[in-house]
């Protein structure tokens, strides 16, 4: 069956792993965010590892160490911690807790602070309108 090229994304074909410490990632700096209460406001790192060809949909990993602010994030948000804790609460007062091996999900839409009071490593999933 010939390949559909308009379906084609961004990823190599075959199996892939990716390691996390791997010094091949590409980590670029996030700069400032707005509505970061962070003291001394150490700059988060990300790597995208996989977009659609489209643009709509980006995987990639997280690194910061401490960050204290405001919820955000871009469409639908799928974050995986993989190393930390961080707490969100929502606009109504809810505090939602997710440790290591907990997958936390907000849209752009939703709103509420930030708190994680230590190190946090995270695989991120964005997927926009």
């Amino acid at each position: 069956m010939p390949k559909d090229n308009s379906t084609e994304s961004a990823a190599k074909s075959g199996v892939q792993v990716i390691k996390f410490g791997d010094p091949a990632n590409e980590w670029h700096d996030y700069g400032d965010m707005p509505g970061d209460r962070t003291p001394g406001n150490p700059i988060g790192q990300h790597a995208s590892v996989w977009k659609s060809a489209d643009g709509r949909v980006t995987v990639g990993l997280w690194r910061r160490d401490a960050d204290f602010g405001d919820l955000l994030g871009t469409g639908q948000c799928f974050d995986f911690v993989i190393e930390g804790d961080v707490t969100v609460t929502d606009q109504h007062g809810v505090s939602h807790v997710a440790n290591s091996g907990d997958l936390l999900i907000y849209n752009e839409k939703d709103e509420g602070s930030w708190e994680q009071p230590g190190p946090i490593r995270k695989i991120f999933i964005h997927v926009r309108d």
